[in-house]
């Protein structure tokens, strides 16, 4: 797609993440903090760190597949200013509401928002996830992500050091901000 915003979001965190090598305090500057070292551009900063390759690769391979079609639908422009809203506002109840002690990081919040996008416009569209060989409509992968994510949540904030009230935020966000922005404005 012409100008499309996704490679230059897949690039940004790719650069964040290869510089963390050199620089290792960057995850620690970057990230969401529940406590005193909160600072603003962190609710920017945390969506585009990741802490590990595997953690990069299945939010990049996540945002690809999912964040096309639904670019397409939105526009460059619309889809930027989407995937950056619902990071934000995940950031700011990440911030202020998120239960768990632990800094996050990681595109899990907006990339979440992508999936409920994608499950949006196209609910019927069949989807394989990798290592399961069987097809599933986006509507019921959006439904089982939000449960198991509720779940784990509820059994513990930050089980297997997932941030699952992240993932529920970016679910949240993303479906506000296409019922009350995208639905409504157009921008």
């Amino acid at each position: 797609m012409k100008n499309s915003a996704l490679p230059h979001l897949i690039i940004i965190n790719a650069l964040i993440w290869l510089a963390h090598f050199r620089f290792p305090e960057l995850i620690f500057l970057f990230a969401i903090h529940k406590t005193a070292n909160f600072g603003v551009w962190q609710l920017v900063t945390y969506f585009f760190t990741h802490s590990s390759f595997w953690h990069i690769l299945a939010n990049m391979l996540a945002l690809w597949s999912l964040g096309g079609p639904v670019e397409a639908v939105m526009g460059p422009r619309n889809f930027l200013i989407f995937y950056l809203s619902v990071g934000i506002a995940s950031g700011l109840a990440l911030a202020f509401l998120d239960p768990s002690p632990v800094p996050v990081v990681g595109a899990s919040t907006s990339v979440s928002g992508v999936l409920l996008a994608y499950a949006y416009f196209f609910p019927r569209s069949q989807l394989v996830i990798f290592p399961f060989p069987i097809p599933i409509s986006a509507r019921w992968l959006l439904i089982t992500f939000g449960i198991i994510s509720l779940v784990a949540f509820l059994w513990s904030p930050n089980l297997g050091g997932i941030s699952h009230f992240g993932h529920l935020c970016g679910l949240i966000f993303g479906w506000m901000y296409l019922r009350w922005v995208w639905r409504r404005w157009r921008i």
